[in-house]
């Protein structure tokens, strides 16, 4: 009679087992700490950069939504006849007018800058129903971070535009 010999079959798991149990070295351990804070404060870098980046973007957005909220209330005093009143406080435009004896006040908010210059104050700039405003001057637009931008009103065409960056 013949006798068979029971072959093992290795277990697919055991290789790996055997890996863990060496362990690490001390310089193994130290090299890859060292390469997640290398990772770590490039990443925190970046992230720095792009938040500046981002606070300029809505610097600009919000410059370009003043201007068109100017441009819209100017177009609006030409379609119905009313004329506007426009002043900027240090956080907000405000836009007064009078129509059919009842008077009218928008408060535009800003979070991205503060004004200065003309129309702050005492002072508003008025746009007439001919398409025309009351006075020229120059808004200056300050961000938190020192970026300046510029709206300028003309006297006689009554051009209102922004300055490019």
């Amino acid at each position: 009679m013949k006798t068979f010999k029971k072959i093992k079959k290795p277990r697919p798991g055991r290789k790996l087992f055997k890996i863990f149990q060496k362990g690490y070295t001390l310089m193994e351990l130290l090299v890859t700490l060292a390469i997640i804070s290398l990772l770590t404060v490039t990443m925190a870098t970046l992230s720095l950069g792009n938040q500046d980046r981002i606070l300029e973007s809505a610097f600009n957005a919000e410059s370009r939504q003043i201007l068109y909220t100017l441009l819209q209330y100017q177009n609006e005093a030409m379609m119905d006849g009313c004329r506007r009143q426009v002043r900027f406080q240090d956080k907000s435009m405000s836009i007064l007018w009078t129509k059919d004896k009842v008077m009218h006040q928008v408060l535009v908010p800003v979070n991205n800058f503060s004004f200065s210059g003309a129309y702050t104050g005492t002072n508003a700039l008025v746009l007439y129903p001919q398409g025309t405003v009351s006075m020229a001057g120059t808004v200056t637009l300050t961000s938190p971070s020192g970026e300046v931008r510029h709206i300028t009103v003309q006297l006689g065409n009554g051009r209102i535009y922004l300055d490019e960056p």
